[in-house]
This record gives structure tokens, C-alpha cells and sequence, in this order.
């Protein structure tokens, strides 16, 4: 099934008009003279990609060019067809780490193939430049060019590939881009006679079987493995079952294979070369170090809702939803067949951790759904509403730190989110684990000194979309002073213990929710009594200042505590999350209800 629709996506979107080329991005240009002398190195660049919230993140990046297929060379000497890494095209390494008779035999196979080439394509005189280039030492300015005591660079330069221009023909294309060239390397890389069968994914019989299957390159962790990871892979004994090779195990057709790998590339990739000019849009989400969400239809569709639920306003999703786009069907009214797979990298190949089949309807009806219980009031008196996946999934481990993620949560809560499922109950053991270690603020909140409790909104919309569906809570968007449960009016007490100290003694270096926040929320019985103590201290001071404050700061305490006859021991998990919500709700309302007192 995946491979089927990954294959349909492919020819549907006219990836594989030329097989035998691949984009991928070129560093540098070496623009060569007729007799092969070096006119100029050229780094062409896009601007940098985007983040999650739309903004430029990071240097500008090499530009897309389709080169020559890539081999699937991983540690062997295998030279590319002109357009390879300088330790193959000049026989140096800028890391300085390989041995010079490595790079003498690597600079050695590229030549061999330029030569063969020349001979073959003697018409070509951007080839035979290229091979007058090659035949000498490489000059002084590609030698400052790979010089550089800078590791950063040092690895940036070892990764980089060098294509070659010819400066007569305008010095705008590539000399692998010479219809001469091409066609050569197109008949030379179908030369090689494969075995024949049936392929597993089309179902054709009598046709060319791929060896190596598809190695998609973006897959996280990236740099893991240079050349890409399989999806599939029977390259140890242990995986031949019925005594079958690497071929027999998983027969898949040249054909169907490059599909694979080229629609994979294309869903990976932040801007893929579109065939005919332009790019495509992102369609793939980071949702952990190691682990990404890609997806696509099996017809054009409008598809901005779904990776507006990373980084948007989910209500401005919601208008997403329910809007038509050129043409287009609205999402929610679109039944056309929707996929989303989750992949993350291994060193021998990809995981694949979830796939799912849907359609477009079911799946924004799902994440509207998710929009209605995950709608809570925010701060600054903005409209309630929920908070982007990328700032729900920060919120959910310790200092933000996206590295810490079990990729196994962020993608069942993706997953949950675009199914309209039970969310696990890792979901709420996490949250409630991160509001017992106070971790309210963000890094930038703790550095000024203010307290911004930014990490406790996303967490509590989490909640509160956690105790709607999975346990029919009904919790409310704002706050509900008509509750009379323990851990919701417990919540609200501590809110309104936190807010009168601030109002006695201002701003502090610890507060009370700094301090008593995780004992308060998992074993009531043992502090509030000591706060509700020391609350009369508080409120003295503040009936001194200001007594109108005082006064309307008591009522509601008791307003908290009537009918609350006792404190509990120990509250559950499920209760420190309602715990959580009336907290959140009752410190919400301080700042959003228009308050009369002195």
C-alpha cells in the first residue's frame, strides 16, 4: 500500500520523465575555458528554507540542479559522473583525515570516467574541456577554495559537489546537461542487464528488477547515513527468508523503485525542483530529532491545513478548512484518499513508525475536532484558542528541548490528532509530569527574570483536549466557578494562594507555585493547611496596603473552599491534570477579568 501510492504520487506529478537524472544540490560551479583553464567558481544559492513558523532559518542553500544518478556507493571507491566531492574531482580532502594514496585512487576513477567519456563524445567541447581541466593540477584558487581551518567549514566543503560549466556554449548549463552527454550517461547506466521477474509493487510481470532499492535521502537524524536510507533492505543473511537473495526477497521493478525513491525525495525535501521550473510545497513535519511526518494525496488537494496545525493558529486553521483554493474542493468537503507515513533514520535503514490511509474530509474533520477540545483562554487577552503542535510538543519535555522527545509520543499524538483516536495516556503522564517540575517559563522568560508561564498554556490546551475525548470530562474553554470537584477547585485555590502573595509583596524569587506547585498538585493533604496558614500573613499585609483587594481576594478564597471539606491525600494522574486546568484557568482570570479593586 505504500509503495503503491508513493509510485501513484510519482507519476501523477511527473517526476520521472528522466530517470536517469536526480535533483540534488550543486555548491559550486568550476566555469572552464576551451582549452580547460578555470574562468571563474560560481556558488549559486536559494534563499535559507523556513522553520515551522515561517521564518528564514539558517544560510542561504545550495541551488536544486539535476545532476547524473547517484551511485550507491557508501564507503567503497566508486566515482560519480562529473559531478562529484572535491576529494574525487581534486584529489583533496578539506577535512584533511584521508590518506594521500585514498585520494590519489578517488581523483584517479573520476578522471578514468571523464576520459572514457571524451573518447566516446569527442564532438562535446565542453567534455574535452573538462578533461584538459582535469589532466592538470588543480590551480591556486580551488586550492584557497578547500583550504580552511575551520572544522565547520572543513565538513561543509567535504560534503559540497563540484559541477563543471562551459564558459563558450553562454556559460549558463552544465556540461551534464549537454543532450549529447545526457544521452550517453542515460545508455550507459541502462547498459548493466538486471534480473527479470515480477515486481511486487505493480504487479508487471517479465520486467527489470532493482538489486538496491530506494534510498531516500532527509530522513532524520540527517547525516546519518550520507548516502540515504533503504526502507526495505536484504542485505544480510538473516533477512533472505526461503533461501531468497537480496533480489528475490522483495522483487521491486526499476521502474517502480526509482518512483519510490524519487517521490520520497520529493515529500522530504523543504523545496523540490518541479519539473517544468518552480517548486513543490513542503509536505513533510520534524516532529522529533529523529523522526518526520510526510504526506500526500492521491489527487491534487489543498492540503495547508495540514501543516498549519504545526506551526498556526489552529483557528486560522480552522478557516483553512473550510475555505475552497483555486478551484479546489474545500478540505472538509474533499473525500479524495489522504496518506501520511512517520519515518525516522537508522544506521541500516528507516523505521517506519505509523502509516496511515484516510481522505482529506475525514482527516480535517479530525484536526477540527481536535480544535474544539483543545480550546482554551490565553494570555495577553487574546480569543481562546489552541497552540501549535511544534510549541504543544516543546511544552512536553524539559527546557523545551525537542531532543528529549520520545519519537514514539510525538507520533502517536500526531497520529491521534489526524485519526480523531483516544490520545494515549503517555500523553497526560507527560504533561503532568512537566507541570510538576514547575516548568512554566521559557528560557528566555527565566533569563529576564519575569515569569511568563508560556510553557503552561500549550500543556493545559493538551489537557484539556486529553480529558474531552478520552474521558468525556467536558472541560470548559475558560473558567467554570460552578465546578465543585477537589482537584479542579484545588487548582483554582493555589492560583489564588500564588496571587495574593504577588499582590502583597510584589515580585519575588520564588513563589509559591515555584515551591509547592508538584506537592500541591499530587499530595494536597500535606500542604495546603501550611499555605492557608501563611496566607494570613499575606493578606494582613495586603488589607494594610490596599483593602479593597483584600477584601475581594478573601471572598474568593472562600468562595474556593466552600463546600471542600476536607483535602484529599493524593490525587491521581488524571486528577492532577483537572488539578492543572484550574489552575490555569483561575490564574487566567485574574488578567482577563476587569478588576474594580484599590
Amino acid at each position: 500500500m505504500i509503495y503503491q501510492a508513493l509510485v501513484e504520487l510519482a507519476k501523477r506529478e511527473n517526476l520521472l520523465q528522466d530517470t536517469a537524472f536526480e535533483p540534488k544540490p550543486v555548491h559550486y560551479l568550476l566555469v572552464l575555458g576551451e582549452d580547460g583553464e578555470l574562468l571563474e567558481v560560481l556558488e549559486p544559492r536559494d534563499p535559507p528554507p523556513l522553520d515551522a513558523r515561517g521564518r528564514p532559518k539558517g544560510r542561504p542553500v545550495p541551488v536544486m540542479r539535476p545532476i547524473p544518478r547517484r551511485s550507491d556507493r557508501t564507503s567503497g571507491d566508486v566515482a560519480e559522473f562529473l559531478v562529484d566531492k572535491a576529494e574525487y574531482v581534486f584529489g583533496i580532502d578539506p577535512k584533511g583525515k584521508m590518506s594521500p594514496g585514498k585520494l590519489s585512487n578517488r581523483r584517479g576513477l573520476f578522471l578514468e570516467t571523464i576520459a572514457e567519456a571524451s573518447m566516446h563524445l569527442q564532438t562535446s567541447a565542453g567534455l574535452q574541456a573538462v578533461n584538459r581541466f582535469l589532466s592538470k593540477a588543480p590551480p591556486e584558487k580551488i586550492l584557497r577554495l578547500l583550504s580552511t581551518e575551520k572544522e565547520a567549514d572543513q565538513n561543509a566543503l567535504g560534503g559540497a559537489l563540484f559541477a563543471f560549466v562551459y564558459q563558450p556554449d553562454g556559460g549558463v548549463a552544465c556540461v551534464h546537461d549537454e543532450p549529447a552527454v545526457k544521452e550517453y550517461f542515460r545508455a550507459k547506466r541502462e547498459g548493466e542487464k538486471p534480473a527479470i521477474g515480477q515486481c511486487l509493487v505493480t504487479g508487471q510481470s517479465n520486467v527489470a528488477l532493482t538489486r538496491l532499492h530506494a534510498r531516500p535521502q532527509g530522513i532524520p537524524p540527517r547525516g546519518l547515513t550520507k548516502g540515504g536510507v533503504p526502507l526495505t533492505s536484504a542485505n544480510r543473511d538473516a533477512f533472505k527468508s526461503y533461501r531468497l537473495d537480496e533480489i528475490g526477497g522483495a522483487p521491486i521493478s526499476r521502474e517502480a523503485n526509482d518512483a519510490i525513491e524519487f517521490a520520497l525525495n520529493r515529500l522530504l525535501h523543504r523545496a523540490y525542483p518541479r519539473p517544468g521550473g518552480g517548486s513543490f510545497a513542503r509536505q513533510s513535519i520534524e516532529i522529533s530529532l529523529d523522526t518526520v511526518v510526510i504526506y500526500w494525496t492521491a489527487a491534487d488537494a489543498v492540503l495547508d491545513f495540514v501543516q498549519g496545525i504545526e506551526a498556526s493558529d489552529p483557528e486560522e486553521v480552522a478557516e483553512l478548512i473550510r475555505s475552497p483554493h483555486k478551484g479546489h474542493t474545500a478540505p472538509i468537503d474533499d473525500p479524495t484518499d489522504f496518506y501520511a507515513l512517520m519515518l525516522s533514520g537508522m544506521t541500516g535503514r528507516a523505521v517506519v513508525r505509523s502509516f496511515l490511509h484516510s481522505t482529506v474530509r475525514d482527516v480535517a474533520v479530525a484536526i477540527d475536532r481536535y480544535r474544539g477540545e483543545a480550546r482554551i483562554v490565553r494570555p495577553y487577552e487574546e480569543r481562546p484558542g489552541g497552540y501549535p503542535l511544534a510549541d504543544i510538543r516543546r511544552a512536553l519535555v524539559a527546557r523545551g528541548d525537542l531532543d528529549l522527545l520520545p519519537p514514539s509520543l510525538g507520533t502517536e499524538l500526531y497520529v491521534d490528532i489526524l485519526l480523531g483516536r483516544p490520545f494515549p495516556r503517555a500523553i497526560l503522564d507527560a504533561a503532568v509530569r512537566r507541570n510538576r517540575a514547575h516548568d512554566f517559563h521559557s528560557q528566555a522568560a527565566r533569563k529576564r527574570g519575569k515569569a511568563d508561564f508560556s510553557r503552561l498554556g500549550p500543556r493545559c490546551s493538551l489537557l484539556k483536549a486529553y480529558l474531552n475525548r478520552n474521558l468525556k470530562e467536558e472541560m470548559s474553554v475558560s473558567l467554570n466557578i460552578s465546578r465543585t470537584d477537589p482537584p479542579y477547585r484545588l487548582g483554582r485555590l493555589l492560583a489564588a494562594v500564588d496571587k495574593i502573595q504577588q499582590d502583597a509583596l510584589g515580585n519575588v524569587n520564588a513563589t509559591l507555585v515555584d515551591r509547592y506547585y508538584g506537592a500541591a498538585s499530587s499530595t494536597p493533604a500535606a500542604v495546603f493547611p501550611t499555605l492557608l496558614r501563611r496566607l494570613q500573613n499575606h493578606v494582613g499585609k495586603l488589607r494594610r496596603d490596599k483593602t479593597g483587594l483584600a477584601i475581594s481576594r478573601e471572598k474568593l478564597v472562600q468562595e474556593i473552599l466552600d463546600g471542600l471539606e476536607t483535602f484529599p491525600t493524593t490525587l491521581g494522574l488524571t486528577d492532577q491534570g483537572v488539578f492543572a486546568l484550574g489552575f490555569y484557568h483561575q490564574r487566567q482570570n485574574f488578567f482577563t477579568k476587569k478588576e474594580e479593586d484599590n
